[in-house]
């Protein structure tokens, strides 16, 4: 299938980077904005940054609807709105496209049951999930992304379509520049990275989302790693496998986190890494702990026992999370040995990884 003619929905970060990518493959773009930002769009533009080639990209002139007339047709429309925002943005795609047919729709969302409720809200559309894996935030009315070549953006399986038009995806994508992969099962690729994101970015949030604060609080690493376990056991539970590659997370302790903040806080990324999980965290604050939600209420489907960590990290606030861990004992746990020689991997990992971003900065 050939992907000529796409439609964005939701310019933030996510959707001018994957806009933006587009055009530089070929397709003819439009954003699918609000009212309120159509004006200011269409006076500055896009800019975006390139973290990793160090390249800046300026659309001057993109072209920005607020509404879809009825004589336009799309080959493609990728959703790039968050999680909490998904409700409104099916009802408005509904309202214009429900009978659209050959039309394909990608979903980035990140929720466990996300692309399913897209499916189910338009079974007519050619729905295929994905998940972006580059980091990108606004900052000055400027993008900046880092987009590297190591961890490209993952399009699954459609869930009503052959695998041709994954691959027409895949294809599209790294023409225009993005790392991108094909997967046959992507939930098995995200759902436990995903998982563990979640805890790590509460408790990010208990730490007045700063990396120094996290970083310096023993307690508060040790309350992220065992949420970061009691997550990836829910969802290992769930699926009823985990990976190799994600089973060094079930043995996750503070120590290690501590270890990787230390060489994120020493690498040559380290201010864009804060500047961009400052300002992004912040922005899907609201989606973070949904998702959030949707863990502690699997995991009481599969046990009468709340997880002590998850609970806290949803119930806790910046202004309590302190004198909370004054008073309890759970968090203070030594880390056993299996978690000492992760903490060394880990730690060795880091500084080789800090190596080669410092080498290829200079």
């Amino acid at each position: 299938m050939q992907i000529q003619k796409v439609l964005i929905l939701g310019a933030g970060a996510i959707g001018q980077v994957i806009g933006t990518h587009l055009r530089l493959s070929g397709c003819d773009v439009s954003f699918w904005v609000r009212p309120s930002q159509k004006e200011a769009f269409e006076q500055s533009g896009f800019s975006l940054y390139n973290l990793s080639s160090e390249t800046e990209l300026h659309i001057a002139a993109p072209q920005i609807l607020t509404e879809i007339p009825e004589d336009l047709h799309f080959d493609a429309l990728f959703l790039c709105v968050r999680s909490d925002q998904l409700e409104p943005a099916l009802e408005q795609i509904k309202q214009r496209f429900h009978q659209a047919e050959n039309m394909i729709l990608v979903t980035f969302q990140p929720g466990r049951e996300d692309a399913l409720k897209v499916f189910r809200a338009l079974p007519d559309l050619i729905i295929v999930p994905a998940a972006p894996a580059f980091s990108a935030y606004i900052e000055n009315s400027r993008v900046e992304f880092w987009a590297p070549k190591a961890m490209p953006t993952l399009i699954g399986a459609p869930f009503n379509e052959t695998l041709q038009v994954r691959d027409d995806l895949v294809k599209t994508l790294q023409k225009g520049g993005i790392p991108t992969k094909g997967v046959n099962d992507l939930e098995a690729e995200v759902r436990f990275p995903s998982a563990a994101l979640v805890a790590l970015l509460a408790a990010f949030h208990l730490a007045g989302c700063s990396f120094k604060n996290l970083s310096q609080n023993k307690k508060l690493l040790n309350l992220a790693a065992q949420g970061i376990q009691e997550a990836i056991a829910i969802t290992k539970k769930d699926l009823g496998f985990i990976p190799l590659k994600y089973k060094a997370f079930e043995h996750i302790s503070g120590t290690v986190l501590e270890k990787f903040f230390w060489t994120l806080e020493h690498s040559p990324m380290a201010g864009f890494m804060q500047s961009m999980w400052g300002v992004h965290a912040r922005k899907i604050e609201k989606q973070t702990f949904q998702n959030l939600d949707d863990l502690l209420a699997l995991s009481l489907h599969q046990s009468k026992n709340a997880p002590p960590a998850l609970t806290a990290l949803a119930a806790m606030t910046p202004a309590k999370i302190g004198e909370y861990l004054k008073t309890s004992t759970r968090f203070s746990k030594t880390q056993n040995n299996r978690s000492l020689k992760l903490s060394l991997a880990m730690g060795l990992g880091g500084f080789v990884l800090w190596k080669l971003l410092a080498r290829k900065r200079s």
